[in-house]
């Protein structure tokens, strides 16, 4: 009797305070309550853990919705701004393209006519040689001509000096028969009489005399007059030939003249010709940039009813942060509620739970620290958690107080450097956004030294817990 009233007195101590007991079989409904308890506490355990891990990831899904929401909004107006802008320099291409197409079909017309003109022009050169030509052979016939003409009085001086030479003789004839008739006159008269008929002679033989040096006379001045005017005939004939060759050289000249812009009219033309290819291609390029400024204008149009619809799903999305919000502080004030529950003897959570959120605390808070590092390095901002007490370890920490003084002896110096740790998230994306790049690097050195100090303390606080656990001593209690 003493026994089973013993046996029900620990029974029932060990319920009082929750904890392991032999269950003696006298004690059936003590030992149901106190299987039923521990179940119940099993299950709040799990309930804690589980409504811990629903709070931090709904306070990362919180953070990300309205990171996201934000960039979304800004995307929205950065696509909305460049879809008017696009569309504005549609519609401004659109009129530099009828400018230009309009200079274009002038620049066409301009085209044609410069090839109508530059036909007329190879037409007027070919018309042109053809004259040079024309020309060139008569001024080699002349030259011919005027040097024949020239040979010819060649042979008229000759044959002037061959009656001179003929004059000359003649007079010598001349005079000497005057001569000799003046010495028959004198021999007649000598005569007398018998001569008297011989006289009449020899002075007619003397009158012919004469009259054949005066004749001869008359034509050495004649012939004198000739041979000047030959020589005369005979220079104009050579400046006569001079001139036509240098008119045949000018001639050469400007045939060779004539030619280099016919080759210059060629090339003018295959460039007139190329420059109509080119015009053709533009005016093609400008109907294809017709085609495609319209297809342009209608994707801005989509791209701003897409932005217009984009801003919409933005709102609706921005309206899920409130209610997020709203689970998110009602999981942590149940987190909290848990807590306090956590110092009851029924509801005294094991030690393992405290180390096995502690341990996911240590993850998240590497993991905070890679990310800031990479802020850090990138110089671009990401998603970071700014509030101590939305991180996976604040909201653990600030949920559950141990009571346990050795745990609290290092648990209440983590809070001023928790948040120590987190000001510097906030620092960094202050930099980031100010342009401060030359701060990123210090930040993140101080903030990786915080980080071991913290780091150290979980290490201390988890020696310090697993020494309670194999003393069987909870930190609540």
């Amino acid at each position: 009797m003493i026994r089973k009233k013993k046996a029900s007195a620990i029974a029932i101590d060990s319920i009082s305070r929750l904890v392991d007991m032999p269950y003696e079989p006298s004690n059936r409904e003590l030992n149901q309550i106190h299987q039923r308890l521990m179940n119940g506490r099993k299950e709040f355990e799990q309930a804690v853990t589980k409504t811990m891990d629903a709070v931090i990831h709904m306070s990362a899904m919180d953070l990300t919705l309205e990171t996201n929401v934000e960039k979304v909004e800004q995307i929205n107006a950065s696509v909305s701004a460049s879809a008017e802008a696009i569309q504005e320099s549609v519609e401004s291409t659109a009129e530099i393209a009828t400018e230009v197409s309009k200079a274009h079909e002038s620049l066409t017309a301009t085209i044609i006519e410069v090839s109508d003109e530059s036909g007329k022009i190879m037409e007027e050169i070919r018309h042109c040689e053809q004259s040079l030509t024309s020309i060139t052979d008569l001024s080699a016939t002349a030259i011919s001509t005027a040097k024949e003409m020239k040979e010819d009085i060649y042979g008229l001086i000759d044959i002037i000096q061959n009656m001179n030479e003929a004059i000359a003789a003649i007079n010598s004839i001349s005079a000497q028969t005057n001569l000799l008739a003046l010495n028959a006159s004198i021999e007649a008269a000598r005569a007398g009489e018998a001569g008297r008929g011989f006289a009449v002679v020899a002075e007619e033989i003397r009158e012919l005399a004469d009259g054949t040096k005066a004749l001869t006379g008359r034509m050495g001045t004649f012939i004198d007059r000739i041979q000047e005017a030959s020589n005369k005939s005979s220079d104009s004939v050579d400046t006569t030939v001079a001139e036509l060759e240098h008119i045949n050289e000018n001639i050469q000249n400007v045939w060779e003249i004539t030619g280099k812009n016919r080759t210059g009219m060629d090339h003018i033309t295959d460039s007139v010709s190329s420059l109509a290819a080119v015009s053709e291609e533009i005016s093609s390029s400008m109907n294809e940039l017709d085609h495609q400024m319209q297809y342009v204008n209608g994707q801005c149009q989509s791209l701003k009813e897409n932005a217009d619809s984009l801003s919409i799903s933005s709102h609706s999305i921005a309206e899920l942060v409130d209610p997020a919000k709203t689970i998110e502080k009602h999981l942590d004030e149940s987190a909290k509620l848990m807590g306090n529950m956590a110092r009851d003897a029924f509801y005294m959570l094991d030690n393992q739970i405290i180390l096995n959120c502690l341990n996911s605390a240590i993850q998240a808070h590497q993991s905070w620290l890679h990310t800031l590092n990479r802020i850090a390095q990138n110089q671009k901002l990401e998603v970071l958690q700014t509030d101590s007490t939305k991180c996976g370890f604040g909201r653990f920490y600030y949920a559950f107080l141990p009571v346990n003084s050795e745990v609290t002896a290092i648990w209440n110096g983590l809070g001023d450097k928790h948040k120590t740790f987190h000001a510097y998230g906030t620092e960094m994306i202050a930099a980031v956004r100010a342009g401060q790049t030359d701060k990123l690097q210090q930040i993140y050195r101080q903030a990786e030294a915080c980080s071991k100090e913290l780091l150290a303390d979980f290490k201390t606080l988890i020696q310090v817990i697993e020494t309670l656990s194999r003393s069987n001593i909870r930190i609540f209690e």
